[in-house]
C-alpha cells in the first residue's frame, strides 16, 4: 500500500492524505515549509516535514518560506522539533535492548553457561534458574517462557515507536517492579543499570507525550 502525508497547516486545518508526488509539488510550489507538521500513514506522531528522508532532499539547501491559506497547507505555529523525535525513538529502542541481552542471558543459561548481561531481566534469571534444576524439557519450559517475557519488552518498544505513550508507561512500571529482583538480591549493579535504563525510557515517555500534544 502507498504511503501517504497528512499535513497540518497554520489554520489548524490538516490536509491530504497526499501522496509523495503531491507532497513533491507543494514543496516545489513554496506551499509546504521544511518545518510544516506532518503525518506518515505509517506512523502514529506528528514531525517537521524535513525530518522524513523522502522529503529532505526536495527542500534543497534553502527551504522554501510557506504562505498563509486555506487551500494549501502551510508552516506551523508550533513546529515539531527534531529532538523529541529523537528522544523517543532513542527511549523505545531501550525496550529491544532488555527484551535481546535478556534472551542472550536465557540462552546462555540453557547452554550451561554462568556469565550474564547485567542489563538483563530479573525475572527472565529467575526462570532460568527454576530450568537449571529440571529436566532438560523443563529447560525448554524455562526457554519459552524466556520468550515470551522478552516477547512483551519488543512489543513495549515496537508500540512506542509508534507513538503509545501506554507502551511507555506499562513498560517502566514492570521494568522498575523487575528492577526489585535486584534489590532484594542486593546486586547494586543491577539496581543501577535498571535505574539508569528506568531515566532513558522516562525520556522517551515525556517525548512521546510531548508529540502527542502537537496533534
Amino acid at each position: 500500500m502507498e504511503l501517504t502525508y497528512m499535513v497540518r497547516g497554520a489554520d489548524g486545518k490538516q490536509y491530504g492524505p497526499a501522496t509523495l508526488e503531491q507532497m513533491d509539488g507543494w514543496i516545489k510550489d513554496g506551499r509546504l515549509a521544511a518545518q510544516a507538521e506532518v503525518k506518515r500513514s505509517d506512523i502514529e506522531y506528528w514531525a517537521a516535514a524535513s525530518e522524513y528522508q523522502e522529503l529532505r532532499p526536495k527542500f534543497g539547501t534553502s527551504a522554501p518560506v510557506a504562505t498563509a491559506t486555506t487551500a494549501a497547507p502551510t508552516t506551523v505555529s508550533k513546529p515539531a522539533g527534531s529532538a523529541p523525535t529523537a528522544q523517543l525513538r532513542s527511549g523505545a529502542s531501550w525496550f529491544y535492548w532488555i527484551a535481546g541481552l535478556s534472551l542472550i542471558n536465557s540462552i546462555a543459561a540453557f547452554s550451561g553457561s554462568t556469565w550474564r548481561f547485567i542489563i538483563g531481566l530479573g525475572i527472565t534469571q529467575i526462570i532460568d534458574l527454576f530450568g537449571s534444576h529440571l529436566e532438560t524439557g523443563g529447560k525448554v519450559v524455562a526457554l519459552a517462557l524466556d520468550l515470551c517475557v522478552a516477547g512483551l519488552f519488543i512489543l513495549f518498544g515496537f508500540l512506542g515507536h509508534k507513538g503509545y505513550a501506554w507502551a511507555f508507561l506499562v513498560g517502566m512500571v514492570l521494568f522498575a517492579l523487575d528492577g526489585l529482583i535486584f534489590l532484594l538480591a542486593q546486586d547494586w549493579l543491577g539496581v543501577g543499570f535498571h535505574a539508569l535504563v528506568l531515566w532513558w525510557l522516562f525520556r522517551g515517555f515525556g517525548a512521546c507525550r510531548q508529540l502527542n500534544a502537537s496533534r
